[in-house]
């Protein structure tokens, strides 16, 4: 089994907010895989609990459970042990009047609360449940001139704020004398907490919503192949077939003409589709009732039924039909 296995909670209602959660999973994929021993561990995203709002990560391992609320901070932190966090501009950086940290505590102190009220006691998790971690993330590092002081009341209350480049070395660094199963796990996080499986630690399960656009690749027999979905966000196209940890991949092979990294369609939000070419020789395109145009190094704006041409490969862009 590889890992770690990423779960999903709630799905975002915005096509921006759901591209955001699926970089984050890839890019988390990465970070938490285990160096050396298959550790199992377990990443839920984005989760109802009764009495808190959304938490954005619970990361589980055998031996530890941290609860995580991912911050992006405009410059570096100041916040002084028991006073208000404040930005490099002097704005106050509080929620409903507490610190970003004192509220993912809150979040941390719900659900362990829901889980001692949930869990069967033969599961033998209370103590690690009880050691449970808040811990403000801030993405994608913490800024270097931050100023956080922490009192002796977060250290004892096992709150800690670090960047995302360091979530590794806090999972490696935090331990429990009790060890769960990982039958445990799973059912901590799927049973207990609704999760469902969206990256099995080799590959993402499924899309977060149906890919809204397609490419038609066109034969030169005037015949049609398999259409090739389009996904929320960037997607790549060119003739490289390993495709980077947090990349949506169209490689097509056959034809030396294309290079690596063509091009990228963006399906952005309000149905609106971006072209933009990376290549060498460029790419052709054909709007509607229109004449074929060249675009070098620069993006334009298409629509369905464009025909776009790259080496001597040509394909047409099209709405995906969407059932129900």
């Amino acid at each position: 089994m590889h890992y770690p296995q990423i779960f999903i909670g709630q799905i975002p209602p915005t096509a921006a907010r759901r591209r955001a959660l699926r970089s984050l999973a890839l890019d988390l994929r990465v970070r938490l895989r285990p160096p050396r021993e298959p550790l199992a561990t377990l990443v839920l995203l984005n989760f109802p609990v009764e009495g808190a709002d959304l938490i954005d990560l619970l990361i589980a391992r055998p031996n530890m459970l941290i609860v995580g609320a991912l911050r992006t901070f405009d410059g570096p932190i100041i916040a002084a042990a028991g006073d208000q966090w404040l930005d490099l501009h002097g704005r106050s950086l509080q929620h409903e009047g507490s610190s970003p940290l004192a509220y993912v505590g809150n979040q941390r102190d719900t659900l362990r609360a829901r889980l001692a009220e949930s869990l069967p006691v033969e599961l033998g998790q209370a103590q690690i449940v009880k050691r449970m971690i808040a811990a403000l993330i801030c993405a994608p590092s913490l800024h270097a001139e931050s100023k956080i002081t922490l009192d002796v009341e977060d250290h004892r209350a096992l709150r800690k704020v670090l960047g995302l480049d360091e979530l590794a070395g806090l999972t490696a660094m935090t331990s429990s004398s009790t060890r769960l199963a990982e039958q445990t796990l799973h059912a901590l996080i799927m049973e207990q907490l609704g999760g469902q499986l969206w990256h099995d630690g080799n590959r993402l399960l499924f899309e977060l919503a149906p890919p809204p656009y397609h490419l038609r690749l066109i034969s030169a027999e005037n015949g049609q192949r398999p259409a090739l979905p389009l996904i929320e966000g960037e997607n790549v196209i060119g003739r490289r077939r390993t495709a980077r940890p947090h990349e949506h991949r169209l490689t097509i092979a056959g034809d030396d003409r294309i290079s690596s990294d063509h091009a990228a369609i963006i399906c952005g939000d309000d149905q609106q589709v971006l072209l933009r070419d990376t290549s060498k020789n460029g790419t052709w395109f054909t709007l509607p009732n229109g004449p074929e145009s060249f675009l070098g190094n620069a993006e334009r704006l298409i629509v369905p039924g464009t025909i776009i041409r790259m080496g001597e490969t040509r394909m047409q862009l099209e709405a995906a039909q969407i059932e129900g």
